[in-house]
């Protein structure tokens, strides 16, 4: 039988013949050694593939150095550049990232929660799915750092960090309405979650402030999946006067948008103009290329590493009250939208019927 039994530090202090506590120095390299000494040590560690037991070390330490981060989705782009972002910086300060994906179910955030801090993470980031007093207390109780990022919690009773989901939201209609177009559909996400919501709130206003009424049947809202996307689609192109824009609320969807538009034969922007919120690589070499809403995944996980590391390691910080900050956004405009007086021609319309 093969043992499983790892090489403990003791073993690699008897191998180099020294004692526990300069073995340790050596291997977190603090203090003075014998340049000899040292080596010694260095050499037995490598020869017994010694690998340091950071549970251990974390319940002398009061520390793990990792950090839990719940997401939705790992198939949303956005979600998983999100956390690469997060992890690269942690990395730099230190700190390893342990990765949960909830799929937007309450009760696997509740036992991913659970798990997490039953690891001893030394702080949370968090998309929340569900966010009911309970749960905050629980996770308050716990004196732990937690973040809610991309979606806020009503109430704001923990840090939070959102998108300016409303403005850009707001500011991508307005574009399309500063075009000339009137009809305009609307296809977002579940509105129960607040970046949702306040993107469809944001796209209502817009038409308000241009004196368009906000039409049932031009307003599309459902689950974050590309195949709500395409099915959306396809009910606003069958109304018997379809839109002659689109505003997709956000990246997972689009595929699906552009799935219907595509076999429906309707060519972008001449007899459809198309802007999406979130802004992903390819949207810059797609055929037209497509105008969006662009949020920074680099400076939300930027602004959420620098103040959850705050709270962890400055004692002060620890006391404040909690923070609520918004990250900005970019329109960027590209060939997707076009002023309505410019579309070709009406073809479509009745292909599609």
């Amino acid at each position: 039988m093969i043992s499983r039994r790892r090489a403990s530090l003791k073993d690699v202090a008897a191998l180099a013949k020294t004692s526990v506590a300069t073995a340790s120095r050596v291997l977190n390299n603090t203090g003075y050694i014998a340049e000899e000494t040292r080596k010694r040590v260095l050499k037995a560690a490598e020869s017994l593939s010694y690998q340091p037991n950071l549970r251990a070390r974390g319940l002398r330490q009061r520390s793990s150095r990792t950090i839990g981060l719940l997401i939705p989705n790992l198939l949303n782009a956005y979600y998983t550049a999100l956390a690469d972002a997060i992890s690269q910086l942690l990395t730099e300060h230190g700190y390893q990232l342990l990765l949960s994906s909830t799929r937007d179910d309450p009760q696997i955030e509740e036992n991913t929660l659970h798990t997490l801090i039953g690891h001893d993470v030394d702080g949370l980031l968090w998309v929340p799915t569900a966010g009911d007093d309970q749960r905050l207390d629980f996770l308050q109780s716990q004196r732990l750092p937690v973040i809610a990022i991309v979606r806020r919690i009503e109430g704001n009773r923990i840090d939070t960090i959102v998108f300016e989901d409303f403005a850009g939201s707001k500011a991508g209609t307005q574009h399309l309405i500063d075009l000339g177009h009137k009809r305009i559909g609307y296809i977002g996400g579940d509105v129960k979650y607040s970046s949702n919501y306040e993107r469809w709130q944001g796209h209502l206003e817009a038409l308000q402030d241009a004196g368009i009424p906000a039409e049932e049947a031009l307003i599309k809202l459902g689950a974050l999946r590309s195949s709500w996307g395409a099915q959306a689609t396809g009910e606003l192109l069958k109304l018997d006067n379809p839109p002659t824009a689109i505003f997709v609320a956000s990246n997972v969807i689009i595929p699906g948008v552009m799935k219907t538009l595509s076999r429906s034969g309707v060519s972008i922007p001449n007899e459809l103009s198309l802007i999406c919120f979130d802004d992903l690589d390819w949207f810059a070499y797609s055929n037209p290329p497509i105008s969006a809403i662009a949020t920074s995944h680099t400076r939300i996980a930027e602004e959420a590493v620098n103040l959850l590391l705050g709270r962890i390691e400055n004692a002060r910080e620890q006391e404040k009250p909690s923070v609520f900050k918004r990250i900005s956004f970019e329109l960027v405009i590209r060939n997707s939208t076009i002023a309505y007086g410019q579309r070709n021609n009406l073809k479509y319309y009745a292909a599609i019927k």
